[in-house]
């Protein structure tokens, strides 16, 4: 009779055989090469979660491939490599839907009604339907012109009046996230919401701290109200005090991009009870990605004497004194200052872990080569392009604040394959107001404090904890620092004019390159 261990490795080799079959009999020759299958369907999820948002990178030095599929139980995943695929994914909006993802996160996240999940997940690849309305709602308001100059100047003299005061404090010893988190979230939410913002009020503020980190059991809907309680309880506090703004009709005193998103939902039928619940997703998408961002680029700056220097030095050549009274004016900080803009998206480079997502509503052939099934994952890691030799050269691993700076005679770098805003449909529609709020207050800090690490030494703070939602990760130990005024002069921000965008991704530089042409 045989032994509980002989009928052990037989179950097992049993149930590999089973898997590997399975494997290959649903893999289609045309689809994309499968890796990853030691043991099927069971070491891709592995993996992934042992490795982290650093996977991705490993898979293409290991396998060196354009694309690959990864075969994960009920699904598949295909992963993009190549710079040139990603351009042929985003031209396939309707095959290759984002819309698809945002109507079944909608419901997990902020938890709308059924009634109105229904609105927002309906026909979300048609031309009328809410998703794919959204962007042409929203996308004026945050172009340049009025709209985005009024949430920057309101920005902008937010940081400047809080700036003003750590300045009256002299010396301040602070936790430099915590800092920088806070002043950015009062800066962002007081020029979308207006002078009713709820996050003028501190509990509000800690509601969302709660929230942010425990939004992934919310996505994958694993049972929130159980397994994260105080992230539910916070979510449905916040819900409240929306409910209480959008009732009183405080967001008619605020910007146009929140009058905008009520316009949307009111066309399509939405009540404003449930406006109150979509909003937690607007307040992600001011907020999620601008604070820790901020929170790099203060750091990459301090940190690196060189890096300081450059960009201190580039600032100053638009400073105005007279009486006392130091004057620069923003149109100085975002057009004329290319080290600066520089530095900003090399900090994205490097620290941006966010991934391009797409679903496979049907069949489709990738380039005339690569079959992807309906109902599978399409995913794009700013990682896999961010750390690629090839694009970047020997020095893809170092900080260079100097990388995106135009040299006479040295061609420019794909812009696709920088991925800090996304792209296609999924490029972030805020990302000139982002960019002008975290340029501006790096500037201010440059042209107003030292910083100093209390004990003389700047350490790289480690990520692994970081929220898997955030794009730029959040630290996972905060750094204690010194924060000293450097002079007693008055400071102010001028405003010549509309603010004309800066080319930040490739569609910014397309932009630039039609308007020259008329």
């Amino acid at each position: 009779m045989p032994s509980t261990f002989v009928l052990a490795v037989g179950g097992i080799a049993a149930t590999y055989i089973f898997l590997l079959s399975l494997l290959r009999l649903t893999q289609d020759a045309r689809e994309p090469p499968s890796i990853c299958n030691t043991i099927p369907f069971v070491t891709p999820l592995w993996q992934m979660i042992s490795k982290g948002v650093h996977f991705y990178r490993l898979m293409r030095d290991q396998h060196n491939m354009p694309i690959y599929t990864l075969r994960m139980p009920g699904s598949r995943i295909y992963v993009i490599n190549s710079t040139s695929l990603i351009t042929s994914v985003q031209s396939q909006i309707r095959s290759l839907s984002f819309t698809a993802i945002e109507a079944n996160i909608a419901a997990n996240i902020v938890g709308v009604s059924r009634a109105t999940n229904e609105i927002i997940g309906h026909d979300v690849t048609s031309d009328g339907s809410y998703l794919m309305s959204f962007p042409k709602y929203v996308h004026p308001v945050l172009s340049a012109g009025p709209s985005l100059d009024a949430m920057n100047r309101r920005s902008i003299q937010v940081i400047t009046q809080s700036l003003d005061r750590w300045t009256e404090d002299g010396g301040t010893t602070i936790k430099l996230f915590e800092w920088v988190r806070h002043e950015l979230l009062l800066a962002t939410t007081e020029s979308v919401y207006g002078p009713e913002n709820p996050f003028r009020h501190s509990t509000m503020e800690n509601a969302w701290y709660t929230f942010e980190p425990s939004m992934m059991m919310f996505v994958l809907n694993l049972m929130p109200q159980v397994f994260a309680k105080k992230g539910y309880r916070a979510r449905e506090y916040m819900v409240k005090i929306w409910e209480e703004y959008f009732d009183q009709g405080s967001y008619e005193e605020g910007s146009e991009l929140i009058k905008t998103r009520v316009e949307i939902n009111n066309d399509f039928r939405i009540p404003l009870k449930e406006t109150a619940r979509i909003e937690l997703g607007g307040s992600q998408a001011i907020l999620t990605n601008t604070l820790p961002g901020t929170f790099w680029m203060i750091y990459h700056i301090f940190s690196n004497p060189a890096v300081l220097e450059d960009v201190k030095a580039e600032l100053l050549k638009g400073v105005r004194e007279d009486g006392g009274t130091c004057t620069i004016d923003l149109s100085h900080v975002t057009s004329s200052c290319p080290i600066l803009l520089s530095t900003f998206k090399e900090m994205m480079r490097v620290n941006s872990t966010g991934s391009a997502t797409r679903i496979v509503m049907e069949d489709h052939l990738l380039d005339g080569k690569y079959l992807l099934k309906k109902g599978s994952t399409v995913m794009m890691p700013a990682m896999v392009q961010h750390t690629d030799r090839s694009i970047w050269g020997d020095d893809v691993h170092k900080f260079n604040h100097m990388r995106f700076v135009r040299q006479p005679g040295v061609k420019r770098t794909n812009p696709v394959a920088f991925r800090g805003f996304g792209g296609g449909t999924t490029l972030c529609p805020g990302r000139h107001f982002a960019s002008t709020e975290i340029l501006m207050f790096s500037a201010l800090v440059i042209l107003r404090f030292d910083l100093h690490p209390v004990d003389d030494k700047w350490v790289t703070p480690q990520t692994t904890k970081s929220p898997f939602v955030n794009a730029l990760p959040v630290p996972d130990e905060d750094i204690s620092v010194v924060l000293h005024p450097t002079s007693d002069k008055v400071w102010k921000v001028s405003f010549s004019g509309n603010d004309q965008g800066m080319e930040l991704v490739a569609e910014d530089f397309k932009a630039a390159i039609l308007a020259e042409g008329h």
